[in-house]
């Protein structure tokens, strides 16, 4: 499925790139051609508790969503900007940051955050059989039982920006562009085995101004996310080092997780990625 066919009817698209593991090893042999597989050295299953993001290219990232300088965009003045700017950075902070929604599926915080038409879609569509309109892919959760995190830092890298939009209807609106790599160090619950979750974030907040005090807030995103299992859920499992995939197979080439663009070049299917 296509994540641009599906930002376009107004939901998100949950699109896992997984690692070539799933499922507990059995024995040594298996563990050991599973390290061959993967590149991963059998006695780097877990990282180190204080400093889990040492040896990766998150270790440079910053720790949160910032905002730009706000400036005025077509006929948005700069004060509007900056209150698209500030509502984009709650709802991110809402969706990743949040341990709550991230690990227990608590998304309150981040429905809080809607209001008006944007709220009651939201709420209308959460389930929808029709996973093109199910508004559960605009938040990221993992699965309940699989993950726990390490320390309480989140890694972040990337931008919004403020751009003037026109929709389908020919209606123009303020879009915040976003494009992120967020990285959850995580470990399975009680187990010493952890590894590094990558995000690539791709989207927009689209800003209307429909004469409230407040520009109208539609959240449009879409994540490519691992090392994870290919699973038909709206949910995230990780795929820990020690594991083989489940559901659907990884096809192609490794691709590099903190590569938002090369990521983003193949949105559809289930990906490896090398190590994260």
């Amino acid at each position: 499925m296509s994540p641009r066919a599906l930002a376009a009817s107004g939901g998100a698209v949950l699109l896992a790139l997984a690692l070539t593991g799933c499922s507990p090893l059995q024995d040594a042999l298996a563990r050991l051609s599973h390290s061959a597989v993967t590149g991963t050295p059998i006695d780097a299953y877990d990282l180190d508790r204080d400093a889990p993001f040492a040896g990766s290219p998150a270790e440079d990232y910053g720790e949160g969503f910032e905002t730009p300088e706000a400036e005025p965009v077509g006929d948005f003045s700069r004060e509007q900007v900056e209150e698209a700017y500030a509502r984009t950075r709650e709802l991110l902070e809402a969706v990743y940051l949040n341990q709550d929604a991230v690990f227990r599926e608590d998304n309150g915080e981040f429905a809080s955050l809607l209001s008006g038409r944007p709220l009651d879609w939201y709420m209308d569509n959460l389930g929808n059989t029709d996973p093109e309109l199910d508004t559960r892919g605009l938040t990221f959760n993992l699965t309940n039982g699989t993950a726990e995190p390490v320390g309480d830092v989140v890694k972040v890298d990337g931008a919004m920006r403020a751009e003037a939009a026109r929709d389908e209807q020919g209606w123009d609106y303020l879009a915040v562009r976003t494009e992120y790599t967020i990285v959850h160090p995580v470990a399975r619950p009680g187990d010493a085995v952890s590894v590094r979750l990558v995000t690539t974030h791709h989207g927009e907040v689209a800003f209307h101004d429909i004469g409230l005090d407040e520009l109208e807030a539609w959240p449009l995103w879409w994540r490519f996310v691992g090392p994870a299992h290919c699973l038909d859920e709206h949910t995230f499992t990780p795929a820990y080092p020690d594991e083989f995939s489940e559901g659907e197979k990884p096809g192609g080439l490794p691709q590099d997780a903190y590569d938002r663009e090369a990521v983003a070049e193949d949105p559809d299917g289930c990906q490896p990625i090398k190590d994260t």
